[in-house]
């Protein structure tokens, strides 16, 4: 911490402008993908998965996240591993409508490490079904909604197939699921 308007604090606050200048490409490209703003709801995350994915942004909160350039819908999904270690997070208030839309759509996975991105996976509902089907059992057919039922990291890692970083040659999402 720096004395009020010292040389050093001047310094940070010069640093601070011209790191932030350079923010405002980052904000056209993010509102050219339909993310308004780059600090709300991961945005800058979410900007850096559909470029590198290749998607569409999809409108609203109730839909899915994205479209992908066969018109195909994806869920997605990222973590931090430096700050959470229990999964992905799907639905505070998951229930029947939910897990059926869930079953419909393939998703995608990111893998953060703070702001580094390490890995993407994919995967089909059918590859998911057994957690739906868990979760089916264990909230659904008893006639209550589950509480963010969580997606295990190493389930991914197991089941899922790995699309980022880029192999010698690269797997588009659409033709693996």
């Amino acid at each position: 911490m720096f004395v009020f308007n010292s040389p050093e604090h001047q310094k940070a606050v010069q640093q601070l402008n011209n790191l932030w200048d350079n923010l405002n490409n980052l904000v056209s490209l993010a509102k050219s993908y339909g993310i308004e703003d780059i600090f709300q709801d991961n945005g800058a995350k979410i900007l850096q998965q559909l470029i590198i994915l290749n998607f569409d942004i999809l409108p609203g909160r109730e839909a899915n996240d994205a479209k992908s350039r066969s018109g195909k819908e994806w869920e997605m999904k990222s973590i931090n591993i430096a700050t959470t270690a229990q999964g992905f997070s799907t639905n505070h208030h998951l229930n029947a409508h939910i897990l059926n839309k869930y079953r419909q759509v393939p998703w995608s996975f990111a893998i953060y490490k703070n702001l580094e991105l390490e890995s993407i996976y994919v995967m089909s509902p059918k590859q998911l079904e057994p957690l739906f089907a868990k979760w089916e059992n264990a909230y659904i057919n008893k006639g209550i909604e589950g509480n963010n039922p969580k997606i295990p990291v190493k389930f991914v890692k197991e089941n899922g197939i790995k699309v980022y970083p880029y192999a010698t040659n690269p797997i588009d999402p659409d033709t693996v699921v």
